[in-house]
């Protein structure tokens, strides 16, 4: 019976070491030295593994059951400062590096095509940009009847060829490692010609978030903040159509399949919008999504501005250290927290208007997000409205949470009914001052 328990336990290992993944780390220029070992995931990383490189700088990573499944980029991070970064995908393999600042240069990979096609394709990309800019360079100085001017753009032509010879390849493989150079080229802002307009190469960017982009694979990357503030800026700048932005970012969701990464991508893009004061884009994203069926676990900021009060309600009651307030006369609500740069700024505006303000029939109140009375490195003021509330509760207060303020500074207009009749980031947008 002791036999049979014996053999019984040795298969199970030899077993559960065959279905374990492992990765060999050796790293010489760092022996005896802590690390982490983590994935990403959005925003955030997951740590998997801590421990300490032997004697020879070398450790042996297993991954946990539970994370078996990731794909994606994953850190090695020494804990004093350092470490590697490798691409994970259901594969046993070592990386290296006998130098002290392991790069894509220096660092080796064996048994990883995923790392290898990655280190490769990186490398080409590189070398065809860098003679690129060379090329155009020499375009621009030489005029078309110098002797050099054909040689030059035969060679343009020649590396565009390449250029897109390995665009299509990577566009074709299946690894991870495609999908992330593909994230990385937008990140660069790298279009698909050579001689594109900054407004083609926006609108082919744009395209290929909307359209393409693998939000998995994002989820994943280590870009994932990067990427949608980067999209998100591009619109911005060049495209300039906020009912596009609403447009193209519901397409972006309406493409995601999973509850995690569809509930994360809405909190990032509705702290962007907060950011840019978009209010309206905020209120539309918002209804969406809870519409959608996909939000899992929101944050308390995602479920605020779900729930928040829209132009034409009532406007919710202020707690003030004397009871509920309801506001039923023209009321100018402003939101802010001392410090903040935009705050100062839309406080100065306040105060040097105040006048007119008042003359407009407004009653000021101003909320707080101080969380102590010497908060805001000495931006102190004298308030000339009577109606002044902070209950050093931050955005966690109630006031903030009824109506749902997840960026400052924010204005409401209130009218003699008690109506909202605006939201704003800007004093001046509320129309008050014309």
């Amino acid at each position: 019976m002791k036999n049979i328990l014996l053999k019984s336990f040795a298969f199970f290992s030899i077993l559960t070491s065959l279905q374990s993944q492992t990765i060999n780390v050796h790293l010489s220029h760092y022996a005896g030295k802590q690390y982490l070992y983590m994935f990403e995931k959005g925003s955030k990383k997951d740590t998997i593994v801590t421990g300490k490189l032997d004697t020879e700088g070398k450790t042996v990573l297993t991954i946990p059951a539970a994370k078996k499944g990731y794909t994606g980029i994953s850190h090695f991070v020494l804990t004093e400062g350092g470490g590697m970064d490798f691409i994970v995908n259901n594969e046993n393999f070592s990386v290296s590096c006998l130098e002290e600042q392991p790069n894509f240069e220096n660092t080796k990979n064996t048994g990883s095509p995923e790392n290898e096609f990655l280190n490769q394709k990186i490398k080409q990309q590189k070398a065809i940009l860098d003679k690129a800019g060379f090329v155009q360079y020499g375009l621009n100085a030489y005029k078309t009847e110098d002797v050099l001017y054909p040689a030059l753009q035969k060679e343009n032509e020649n590396l565009q060829q390449q250029f897109t010879a390995l665009r299509n390849e990577t566009a074709k493989s299946t690894l991870y490692a495609a999908r992330f150079i593909e994230i990385y080229r937008f990140l660069m802002g790298i279009g698909s010609s050579f001689n594109q307009t900054e407004e083609e190469k926006a609108k082919e960017l744009n395209l290929f978030v909307k359209e393409k982009l693998d939000m998995q694979a994002l989820y994943n990357s280590g870009f994932w903040n990067e990427t949608i503030e980067g999209w998100a800026d591009l619109q911005q700048r060049i495209i300039k159509d906020d009912a596009v932005l609403l447009a193209d970012t519901k397409q972006i969701l309406s493409r995601i399949k999973s509850k995690e990464i569809y509930t994360a991508f809405t909190e990032k893009i509705v702290t962007v919008f907060t950011k840019a004061g978009k209010d309206d884009l905020i209120t539309a994203i918002s209804e969406y999504a809870a519409k959608s069926g996909k939000l899992e676990k929101p944050s308390k900021k995602l479920t605020s501005a779900i729930n928040a009060p829209v132009v034409g309600a009532k406007a919710p009651v202020l707690e003030t250290p004397s009871g509920k307030k309801t506001i039923n006369k023209k009321t100018l609500l402003f939101f802010y927290e001392s410090g903040c740069n935009n705050c100062e700024n839309e406080i100065h505006q306040l105060l040097g208007n105040y006048q007119i303000v008042k003359n407009k029939g407004y009653e000021v109140i101003s909320v707080a997000a101080d969380m102590t009375k010497n908060t805001g490195d000495g931006h102190h003021h004298a308030f000339p409205w009577a109606a002044q509330l902070c209950d050093f509760k931050g955005f966690a207060g109630p006031n903030f949470q009824t109506y749902a303020i997840i960026g400052t500074p924010t204005f409401f207009t209130i009218d003699e009914r008690g109506i909202i009749t605006g939201k704003y980031a800007r004093l001046i947008d509320t129309g008050i001052l014309n």
